[in-house]
């Protein structure tokens, strides 16, 4: 083997290896940019998740001391009517309640129950609806929701 053919022989070989090694670097390069895609693919998830826990949050919260108040209504117009009637508090927490309960049923068989109701609850069931079909389809105007706002008040 003289010179010259040795030469390119070590050329050769360190042209195979330098491009062994690149193909090893592209293939590392790719699969770590799937993984930072992906990673930044679950925080923007993990970022919704925590705005939508935060708004739900609010919301619940509003919605019990809302029931708080209703609550101590309820029980406020229950003692008077009590002591007016010479009746026990219970007895007319039960029967008003068993007759709106009544109505209520009676109002949702005619479907006139949402009909009779303030426009703002009429929009509130409706977007429950609409958020029940988004968590049972994944399809649905819920996904277009913008609660930035929200997030920032409930903060």
């Amino acid at each position: 083997m003289n010179e010259s053919t040795h030469i390119a022989l070590v050329v050769a070989s360190v042209f195979a290896g330098l491009s062994g090694w690149a193909a090893i670097f592209a293939w590392w390069f790719r699969e770590r940019s799937k993984t930072v895609r992906g990673i930044k693919v679950l925080r923007r998830t993990n970022a919704r998740l925590q705005k939508t826990v935060m708004f739900t949050l609010d919301k619940w919260r509003d919605q019990v001391e809302r029931n708080q108040v209703f609550l101590l209504i309820e029980r406020e117009y229950a003692d008077r009517l009590a002591c007016h009637e010479g009746v026990a508090a219970d007895h007319v927490k039960e029967s008003v309640r068993n007759h709106v309960q009544s109505v209520i049923a009676g109002d949702a068989r005619e479907s006139g129950h949402e009909r009779r109701c303030e426009p703002e609850v009429r929009h509130q069931l409706a977007a429950i609806r609409e958020v029940e079909e988004y968590a049972r389809s994944g399809r649905g105007k819920a996904t277009e929701l913008e609660i930035e706002k929200e997030i920032r008040r409930a903060a």
